[in-house]
């Protein structure tokens, strides 16, 4: 029988592998010349299989759901996530649950390499599949520029010499620290940049002073990755990189440039000559905090530099995503409802996600009295990083 054939979800082998890219590459890539062995070559690794999670029909991959972990570090606090790959089950084995049972495999993976949080990516209409799994889906963490070549003038070209990355040991080097002077983001490997750097459909210009890379952007056509999706370092030669990239265009074409919420170079520059637009509402990010004590610690430094610490949280690990939870926070000479200065909040953990991270538009969370000037936390990873 055909249950009898099931077998899974359980780690992606080597031998699995031209199944899983073929399947997620009809799902995702259909038309296109792309194609996610190299558009998403961190997570397909072989170090990363473990967190491939697949199920098989007759030895036939039917479903798979991937997740890599990243280390993350916002405003000096520091924790993990899980980053969601794209997911995919073939066509005769959908709406049987597969792809839940691969989603808690990746979750209950996730425990074991200790992240605290899991993030995705997806369309509002994939939103209620997701929140099975106890994600919900937040408010953007960043905001998108709509230009074109039109826009180039309104950007100094102050000039420096731009060339386009190459693998050199000390090109890479200076990117990383350039990238590293931001305080909010994934932390990246050094043997990582090389290879988002030069991700297909992608250049990377640098903008050079003395010889050495003083800035740089990156300029992407994927289809899963498109704009101006990073830069860093000097503020004179990152303007003069998004200047040469807008005059490059073509006169009927535009591109988006994608900055963060925080405070970043690329953000300082397109801010100070556009108008943003708040990503499209079209889809979003969903967060799905796996481990509430791990993760509310790892970011006490902030809720306490906002006047504020969590004293208690209650189970740290939920089955039910609709369970109600309560957390008890206290300030320091700041009084909570009727004169207390500590006071319990209680609503499901997907509710919490919201209020913690801020509610996405088409999943309105208000969030209690008491507790607006604590959150939401901003959480911003930069398109790059978007596994």
């Amino acid at each position: 029988m055909e249950l009898d054939a099931i077998e899974g979800p359980r780690a992606c082998t080597p031998d699995d592998l031209p199944q899983v890219i073929a399947l997620v590459d009809e799902a995702m890539r259909r038309g296109s010349d792309q194609t996610l062995w190299t558009d998403y070559p961190l997570v397909y690794r072989g170090d990363n299989l473990e967190n491939i999670r697949v199920l098989t029909v007759g030895r036939k991959v039917a479903c798979v759901v991937p997740f890599i972990p990243r280390d993350i570090v916002v405003d000096g606090c520091h924790f993990r996530i899980g980053i969601i790959s794209p997911t995919a089950t073939a066509p005769a084995y959908r709406h049987r649950g597969f792809g839940l049972r691969c989603l808690h495999s990746c979750i209950q993976q996730m425990e074991q390499a200790q992240c605290q949080l899991s993030v995705l990516w997806t369309m509002v209409e994939t939103f209620p599949f997701y929140q099975h799994g106890g994600y919900q889906a937040v408010r953007p963490q960043a905001k998108v520029y709509r230009c074109g070549a039109a826009d180039a003038k309104r950007f100094a070209d102050h000039g420096h010499a731009v060339v386009e990355y190459e693998q050199r040991a000390d090109w890479t080097e200076a990117i990383r620290r350039l990238h590293e002077r931001e305080s909010y983001g994934v932390r990246r490997t050094a043997a990582e940049y090389p290879v988002l750097l030069q991700l297909p459909k992608m250049r990377t210009l640098l903008a050079m002073s003395d010889g050495a890379p003083a800035a740089y952007l990156v300029v992407s056509r994927a289809v899963n990755k498109p704009g101006l999706i990073e830069a860093g370092g000097a503020e004179a030669g990152v303007e003069t990189l998004v200047h040469r990239a807008l005059a490059e265009l073509g006169p009927d074409h535009s591109v988006s440039a994608h900055a963060n919420l925080t405070e970043t170079m690329l953000e300082r520059v397109l801010a100070r000559h556009l108008a943003p637009d708040l990503e499209p509402g079209v889809g979003g990010m969903m967060i799905r905090i796996n481990d509430v004590r791990g993760f509310l610690g790892r970011i006490a430094g902030i809720l306490e530099h906002k006047n504020g610490t969590v004293e208690r949280a209650f189970s740290a690990t939920f089955h039910d995503p609709d369970e109600t939870v309560s957390f008890r926070f206290s300030r320091d000479g700041l009084a909570l409802g009727a004169g207390k200065q500590t006071q319990d909040f209680a609503m499901s953990l997907r509710e919490w996600t919201s209020v913690i991270f801020g509610s996405h538009p088409a999943r309105p969370v208000g969030r209690p009295a008491g507790l607006a000037d604590l959150f939401p936390v901003y959480f911003p990873i930069w398109v790059l990083d978007r596994s």
